[in-house]
């Protein structure tokens, strides 16, 4: 390997003469939000030299003029192709505030390349430089400095122009690979996505504030509440944890001095010992490591048999929703703008993912999504699919009742509950459960059978969907054969071998709900960059923003630009969306 330090303009112009049409470019930059950061270097590399542009040089009179960054700014955004191992748009970003624009360049995401090439792998560039090449340079960089500042300027340099080296060879390597269709999806809507992150989102900080104040009153009341609806089991808790440090802990003159522990409301394994434990409730969904959830979905569930949990899950809830919507919220405004991030390569199935804040989590009622408001003379719109998983299963099963749905209006939980002769209640319980994998024992526990019965019942339930069961023994077949599964979108999930049943249950369930999630996530994002004047996607829902005057108009094309996408995987049954708006705020559909 080869570095070339350029410190003078005279430098950077023999590097015009060397530097390659397709390259690597990395940045150095003190750790921190990178549209607020400082630069400290930019670095340029093909496979075997870099070059490193320290962002302040030792000739001021270079400063003074420009020539030296107008110059390198021209070397970058001339180039044919670019890789960058870029993380939530951070290089992009970071370039584009310190004047280089590389948005409409023919640019190529490692990380995002990487992902689809292998979703369960390590995408960190650390890591795969020590697999592919044997080079652990940033271990042994970071075991020794903290900050890459710290470092003498010889081995600061020779650490970034590694990292630009190495990323070179990985994208050339990853490029030949990355099923390109897909990967062209993935870019334009990261392209697109990156608007927002970099123009922000308009929020009202005066009701954000006015939430916060109403929150705290809410919380503070629910706890008598909780404390009077389970006293039983909480004082057995109490009075079980006390026993066991006063014997821990009594003082040498005999005498006791440990407080009486309180039955705390948010911690998750003191609610699964009240809900799974005391109250001896059926576990519906396990976490990763196999215990039962305490998760808002499952103890939702759980309650629709168990109506004392109704009181817990909206505790559960308004507490999540005030730490991280409300007071996380306060801590991101910056000039009533938040700026998140959005997440292309964050999950298996190809749905997007967000951060700062979480979008994807933002409850659809309420007044939470109020805070997001349009800038001036434009408002909001956006547009739902509507029962977009629902869609791509009729299509991918040709299921009676899943086509009843579509076309009739039926409801499942109705169709279930005729089916097999059950309540609606315990229909909707049944739903959920199976759609996680439950078995014939789950079914028995849920209604209270005998295993007779419930094996009978777990039969029919499985001939009334029986679309959906084909399609659940032909996934099983193929993961086993292979250990994969590709969609409709081109997008692969890799699993292991499964060490346990259990674990090949859960690669099954997740098989299956790869080839329709996966679809459904694909249909949002193509949708999403198609539209063009998204400010971001969540679950099944776009959100825009758009001049007053054009938004009936702009509804129209967001509706027809969502529902065509049918097109691309060949529906019978249609995409069909729903558009809302204009508004002065994001409200509910």
């Amino acid at each position: 390997m080869k570095f070339h330090i350029c410190q003078t303009l005279a430098q950077v112009e023999e590097a015009v003469k060397q530097i390659p049409e397709v390259v690597a470019i990395d940045t150095e930059f003190v750790k921190g939000n990178p549209r607020t950061t400082r630069l400290l270097a930019i670095i340029i590399a093909d496979s075997e030299q870099a070059w490193y542009f320290p962002w302040y040089i030792a000739d001021e009179t270079c400063i003074d003029n420009h020539k030296y960054w107008d110059t390198i700014r021209d070397i970058i955004e001339s180039r044919k192709a670019i890789f960058l191992q870029d993380y939530n748009h951070c290089d992009t970003i970071i370039l584009y505030k310190h004047g280089i624009d590389i948005r409409d360049k023919q640019v190529y995401n490692l990380i995002d390349m990487h992902h689809l090439i292998d979703e369960n792998a390590n995408h960190s560039l650390d890591t795969r430089v020590k697999e592919v090449f044997n080079d652990p340079y940033k271990e042994i960089f970071w075991g020794k400095y903290q900050n890459y500042e710290d470092a003498p300027e010889s081995e600061a340099t020779e650490y970034a122009c590694k990292d630009a080296i190495y990323t070179y060879r990985l994208g050339v390597k990853d490029l030949q690979q990355v099923p390109t269709d897909l990967y062209q999806h993935v870019k334009s809507l990261g392209r697109s996505l990156l608007e927002t992150e970099l123009n922000g989102l308009k929020v009202n900080l005066r009701l954000i504030q006015e939430t916060k104040d109403s929150l705290d009153t809410e919380i503070q009341a629910y706890l008598p509440k909780l404390k009077e609806e389970f006293y039983e089991q909480t004082e057995i808790w109490e009075l079980q944890e006390w026993a066991k440090e006063i014997s821990k802990r009594k003082s040498n003159d005999g005498r006791l001095r440990v407080q009486r522990p309180v039955f705390n409301f948010d911690s998750d394994k003191q609610i699964a010992w009240l809900v799974y434990e005391a109250l001896k409730c059926p576990a519906l969904v396990k976490t990763k490591t196999g215990n039962p959830s305490t998760n808002s979905e499952a103890l939702l569930a759980l309650s629709e048999s168990r109506p004392a949990l109704k009181t817990l899950c909206q505790y559960k809830e308004t507490k999540a929703i005030y730490n991280t919507f409300v007071e996380g919220m306060l801590t991101r405004v910056e000039n009533n703008r938040i700026y998140p991030h959005f997440n292309v390569s964050g999950t298996a199935t190809g749905r997007l993912s967000h951060s700062d804040p979480n979008m994807g989590n933002l409850p659809k009622t309420g007044v939470i999504r109020n805070f997001f408001i349009p800038d001036v003379e434009m408002a909001i719109i956006g547009a739902d699919y509507s029962q977009l998983e629902v869609v791509i299963e009729a299509n991918l099963t040709n299921d009676p009742n899943l086509i009843r749905i579509l076309t009739e209006g039926a409801s499942k939980h109705d169709i279930t509950a005729e089916g097999l002769g059950i309540d609606r209640n315990q229909a909707k319980t049944l739903n959920f459960a199976l759609q996680y994998g439950a078995g014939a024992g789950k079914v028995g526990k849920i209604l209270g059978v005998s295993k007779h019965e419930a094996e009978d019942i777990f039969r029919r339930y499985w001939e009334l969907y029986s679309g959906i069961n084909a399609l659940k023994e032909k996934v099983n077949e193929e993961i086993e054969r292979t250990g994969q599964i590709t969609n409709l979108a081109g997008r692969t999930r890799h699993f292991p071998r499964p060490r346990d049943k259990y674990e090949m249950y859960r690669q099954q369930r997740q098989a299956y709900n790869f080839l329709i999630q996966g679809v459904a996530a694909e249909c949002c994002n193509r949708a999403f960059y198609r539209y063009g004047k998204g400010l971001f996607s969540v679950h099944d829902e776009i959100v825009a923003q758009v001049p007053i005057a054009d938004a009936e108009t702009e509804k129209a094309r967001l509706i027809q630009v969502m529902e065509n996408i049918s097109k691309d995987f060949n529906f019978k049954y249609s995409l069909k969306a729903v558009a809302y708006g204009p508004f002065d705020c994001w409200k509910k559909t």
